[in-house]
């Protein structure tokens, strides 16, 4: 039975490919405490390991896989990545500059301590930066190297064994860093310090926001008896309180539907939609609450509508509010905002950009309406356009074949460099104009996911038996630098971004774990804090640091091999 299975894998690679990937999900899943591998690392981790009995798989797989996985997260950053280049996100551009640079000038020290190759060099910047990114890139790079197949299959293993080695204390060292260290080091407690920036993004005011944080929508129905009310118009009694509308009132069995000009009458059922927080005083201010089935039954819509319009695209929730003028803005409240699939703090200061994704529940009528001056409503489309993507995927790739020369050295984007720069312009692209380069989230996420995870495989099966060589010789010497290259970036961006930038200490944590394009270090100051500002420091150098990241890579091998 052994003999078959090890036949059929050895005849069979793509059933290798699978299986590493089957088992490497799994044990990425398995938790110790907080910490889990991730399914990239655990495919790595079990190609090496099925590798161990000798497979010859195709080299094209690795670059097929991962031009799925960067071209998907060149298709999501794209938006936030040009919508960055502008003054109000100047820092935070810095701030991941700085980090980028400062985490290439480490990874070429230990280079050259510790004399290791171009593929441990680029494999230890993945690693420990926890950025496959990285390790795509320069595989491309080592594949345009001038030297025999035998030297670049060494090469690739060396990154795939240094990758392996430093990636566990990559995760934990930065989230540690970020979450536990970073905060003790700048003297900040978190929770006090996220409700200081709340305050200054304008919490203190949140009745002049389009939506009240941390509420949800209620639907009830009044009976109008309140003197003062009586005989008010509809826009009256709305003009005087903020977090309620009347969406439809039923007058001696008759059912009057919505006029902002209506007069109200004693004993009207009005049916009300407001804040959760409003409930106990609409009794005071209209009458006893009556259960009314009928008086409820208006047509209501919920609608995620993506933020397009350039007049109101670098401004605050209160700005945009004040430009939203009409009566169309009545009964219309805010769910969530989010930002590459993060959630936004909803606080009046809170700035908003091209691409963010407004979740607005209330009337039909004024939901549309909205929308219309907002930017675009996002359908539920679940069919991508294949042929632009792939378009894309080719000429991104003959870009990045394309070079030039820095001195005496060649440097070139690589394939994976010009595939992301074709996944950043489409996805520019799409968000400005959805008919063309449709690709859902979803569609997205599998992608990206499947491609990165797949390509770890493939890296850990080509490494092959060369890998506990590779292992005894360097292992040691991999995990003091490794170690280095997790610790030495962040902290010297985060004294800069805090005593250079004057970032305030939460969004300055949130663009820490952005510029080393890791969620689960942001998620532990989200946690800690309570409070979601972080993610408006996370985003904007999240999708810078995508981009220079994956730039190091062809970087890293060629003055590695000069």
């Amino acid at each position: 039975m052994v003999d078959f299975v090890l036949h059929a894998l050895r005849a069979n690679p793509e059933i290798a490919v699978f299986l590493a990937i089957a088992l490497g999900v799994l044990l990425g899943r398995v938790r110790i405490g907080e910490f889990h591998l991730g399914s990239v690392a655990g495919a790595l981790l079990m190609g090496l390991l099925i590798g161990q009995i000798g497979l010859e798989v195709p080299h094209v797989l690795k670059s097929v896989f991962f031009a799925l996985f960067i071209y998907a997260v060149g298709f999501k950053s794209g938006p936030e990545f040009f919508g960055s280049l502008n003054r109000g996100t100047v820092k935070l551009v810095v701030l991941s500059v700085v980090l980028c640079a400062t985490a290439l000038a480490t990874i070429l020290v230990m280079n050259r301590i510790f004399q290791f190759d171009a593929g441990f060099t680029a494999g230890l910047g993945a690693g420990a930066l926890t950025d496959t990114a990285i390790m795509g890139t320069a595989s491309s790079a080592i594949a345009q190297l001038a030297i025999d197949e035998a030297a670049k299959s060494q090469l690739n293993s060396h990154m795939a064994v240094a990758y392996a080695i430093t990636y566990v204390f990559g995760t934990i060292g930065l989230v540690v860093f970020v979450g536990s260290i970073a905060p003790r080091l700048l003297r900040v407690d978190l929770k006090e310090s996220a409700r200081e920036l709340e305050r200054q993004l304008g919490i203190e005011r949140e009745e002049n926001a389009i939506s009240i944080p941390y509420t949800r929508i209620v639907v009830r129905a009044h009976c109008l008896s309140v003197p003062a009310a009586v005989g008010q118009r509809i826009q009256d009694i709305e003009a005087l309180h903020a977090s309620l509308s009347i969406e439809r009132v039923i007058r001696n069995g008759q059912i009057l539907e919505r006029s902002a000009d209506l007069k109200l009458s004693a004993g009207d059922i009005l049916a009300v939609y407001a804040l959760r927080e409003a409930v106990p005083e609409l009794s005071q201010w209209i009458g006893p609450e009556i259960d009314n089935p009928e008086s409820m039954s208006f047509p209501t819509r919920d609608a995620d509508i993506v933020l397009t319009s350039p007049k109101l695209a670098g401004k605050t929730i209160h700005q945009i509010k004040a430009m939203l003028i009409g009566a169309e803005r009545m009964g219309c409240y805010i769910r969530t905002i989010t930002r590459q699939g993060l959630e936004l703090p909803l606080l009046p200061e809170t700035v908003l950009h091209r691409g963010d994704v407004i979740t607005l529940v209330g009337r039909t009528a004024s939901v549309e309406a909205l929308a219309e001056q907002i930017g675009r409503i996002r359908t539920s489309n679940y069919k991508s356009d294949i042929a632009i993507h792939a378009l894309g995927m080719v000429i991104g790739s003959l870009v990045g074949m394309l070079s030039t020369h820095i001195g005496m050295i060649p440097v070139e984007l690589g394939i994976g460099g010009g595939v992301l720069l074709a996944g950043l312009l489409i996805g520019w692209f799409n968000s400005r104009h959805p008919e063309l380069g449709a690709l859902p989230p979803a569609a997205q996420w599998a992608f990206s996911e499947f491609g990165l995870t797949a390509f770890g495989a493939v890296v850990g099966l080509l490494a092959g038996p060369a890998a506990i060589t590779a292992i005894q010789e360097q292992g040691a010497a991999l995990l003091v630098a490794g170690a280095i290259v997790t610790i030495i970036p962040p902290l010297v961006t985060l004294y800069f971004g805090r005593y250079v930038l004057g970032l305030h200490p939460m969004i300055l944590f949130g663009a820490l774990a952005g510029a080393q394009t890791e969620a689960a270090s942001m998620n532990k100051i989200i946690e800690q804090s309570g409070s979601n500002t972080p993610v408006v420091g996370f985003t904007v150098c999240y999708a810078i640091s995508n981009v220079l990241l994956a730039v190091c890579g062809p970087i890293i091998v060629a003055l590695t091999t000069s």
